[in-house]
C-alpha cells in the first residue's frame, strides 16, 4: 500500500445532472394527460361553436350501426396519420412515367415507332377495301350449322305484328276527389255529388226489393205444392183401401190366374199426375233462378241498351279470394253540416281505411270478412266411473 498518495477531490455540492433526476414533474404530466384526452374525446376548442347556414343533406341517408361496428369504431376526435400512397416518380405520375419510356423506346420489347403510330392514330383508321365485293352474312343460327336435323325455312314477309304500336305501360291514374266534398263548396257541385250518391244507394234497394219479391213468392210455391200432394196422398190410399175390399168379395179359387188387361189405376194416374206437377214446378224454379241471375245483370243490360256507341270494356277490378271488396261510407254532407269556416271543420275519414281499400282495389291484398271465432269440436258430456268404486 503507497502513503502519502495524493487523493481525488470529491466536492460537496450535488451538480446539474444530480438536480434533475430529483425535480418532481407529476403535476405537470398529469395536466399533459388530461389536456390529451380531452383533445382526443372532444376535439379542439375552436371546433365547439360552429355556424352552420347550409346543414347537411346526407345526415338522414345514414343508417343505424350495428352496436359492434359501433364499439369497434375509433371515436377520437384527432384525425389519424395519413399514409397516402405516393404513386409519383420524382414527382411524375407513375402512368406519365411509362407512355414516356414508351416513347422513348426505353422498355423492353416496345419500339418507340410503334409507340409513335399508336399516339399519332395512324392503326386506329378502318382498313377497308372499297373495290371488293361485299360478303353476305350468313343469318341460319347455330344449331342448324351443327345438326343436319333441324330445318328452317326463310321467311317471305314480315310479320303483321311489326306494324303495330308499341304497347303502352296501362298505369292507372288516381281518382279524381270530386268538389261536392269540399268543406265550404258551391251549389251546383254539391246538389250533383248528393243526386249521384242517391241514385247508387236507389238501385240497390230496388235491387234487394225484387229479389225478396221473388224469394217470397218461390216459398208460397213450396208452401202450396206439400200441401196438395199430402190431400193427394190421403185419397189415394182410401182409394187403394176400396179396391182390396172388392178384389176380396170377388175371389175365386182357380189354378191359373186369369189372364187380366193391365190398365192403369186411379192412384198410378195420381202418381204420374203428382210427377208431371213436380218436374213442371223444378222448371218453373229453375227459370226464376235465371231471372234472379238476370236481375243481377239488370244493370249490365240497361247500359247495353241505352248506348248507342260501342263502349271500350272496363278495366275488370283485380279481386283477391273470394270476398268483393269493402264499401266505402257515404261521404256527403247535408245543408246543415255544411261551414263557411275552416274553424268549425270536424274531422272525417281515415287514412287506413282509405289506404286499405285503395291495395284490396289494385289487387295488392285480399279482401276479408271478419269472423267470428267458434269452438272447432262440441262439449261432449261424460260419466265419470269412480262411483263404481263405492258399489
Amino acid at each position: 500500500m503507497e502513503v502519502n498518495r495524493p487523493q481525488q477531490s470529491q466536492n460537496s455540492r450535488k451538480g446539474k445532472k444530480a438536480w434533475r433526476k430529483n425535480v418532481n414533474i407529476d403535476d405537470i404530466q398529469q395536466g399533459l394527460e388530461e389536456s390529451r384526452e380531452r383533445q382526443i374525446l372532444l376535439g379542439d376548442d375552436s371546433n365547439d361553436f360552429i355556424i352552420d347556414d347550409e346543414g347537411d343533406l346526407n345526415l338522414n341517408k345514414q343508417a343505424k350501426k350495428l352496436k359492434s361496428n359501433e364499439i369497434l369504431t375509433n371515436k377520437s376526435k384527432i384525425p389519424a396519420l395519413e399514409n397516402g400512397k405516393n404513386n409519383k416518380i420524382q414527382g411524375v405520375n407513375k402512368n406519365k412515367v411509362h407512355k414516356l419510356m414508351k416513347l422513348s423506346g426505353r422498355l423492353q420489347n416496345e419500339s418507340a415507332l410503334k409507340a409513335r403510330v399508336d399516339k399519332d392514330g395512324i392503326i386506329k383508321a378502318a382498313s377497308k377495301d372499297p373495290w371488293a365485293q361485299e360478303k353476305t352474312e350468313d343469318s341460319t343460327p347455330k344449331i342448324l350449322k351443327k345438326s343436319a336435323i333441324h330445318e328452317r325455312t326463310k321467311p317471305t314477309h314480315a310479320p303483321k305484328t311489326l306494324s303495330y304500336k308499341s304497347i303502352e305501360l296501362d298505369i292507372p291514374q288516381d281518382p279524381v276527389i270530386e268538389s261536392g266534398k269540399s268543406y265550404n263548396p258551391t251549389i251546383e257541385s254539391w246538389k250533383s255529388l248528393i243526386n249521384k250518391e242517391f241514385n247508387l244507394e236507389n238501385e240497390k234497394y230496388l235491387k234487394e226489393l225484387k229479389i225478396q219479391e221473388y224469394q217470397a213468392k218461390i216459398q208460397e210455391i213450396i208452401e202450396n205444392s206439400n200441401e196438395n200432394e199430402i190431400m193427394e196422398d190421403s185419397t189415394d190410399s182410401n182409394e187403394s183401401e176400396a179396391e182390396e175390399d172388392g178384389k176380396e168379395e170377388n175371389y175365386k179359387l182357380s189354378v191359373n190366374q186369369p189372364n187380366q188387361i193391365k190398365i192403369k189405376t186411379k192412384s198410378q194416374r195420381n202418381k204420374q199426375k203428382r210427377n208431371k206437377q213436380r218436374l213442371d214446378l223444378e222448371s218453373k224454379l229453375a227459370d226464376l233462378k235465371h231471372q234472379l241471375a238476370d236481375l243481377n245483370k239488370l244493370e249490365d243490360y240497361n247500359k247495353e241498351v241505352d248506348s248507342k256507341k260501342p263502349v271500350p270494356k272496363l278495366k275488370k277490378t283485380k279481386k283477391l279470394f273470394k270476398h268483393n271488396l269493402i264499401e266505402k261510407p257515404l261521404e256527403v254532407k247535408l245543408s246543415d253540416e255544411l261551414t263557411d269556416n275552416l274553424r268549425n271543420v270536424k274531422t272525417e275519414g281515415n287514412l287506413l281505411y282509405d289506404q286499405m281499400f285503395n291495395l284490396q282495389k289494385s289487387g295488392k291484398i285480399e279482401s276479408r270478412v271478419p269472423v267470428s271465432r267458434k269452438r272447432k269440436y262440441g262439449k261432449k258430456i261424460t260419466e265419470k266411473w269412480t262411483y263404481k268404486d263405492f258399489k
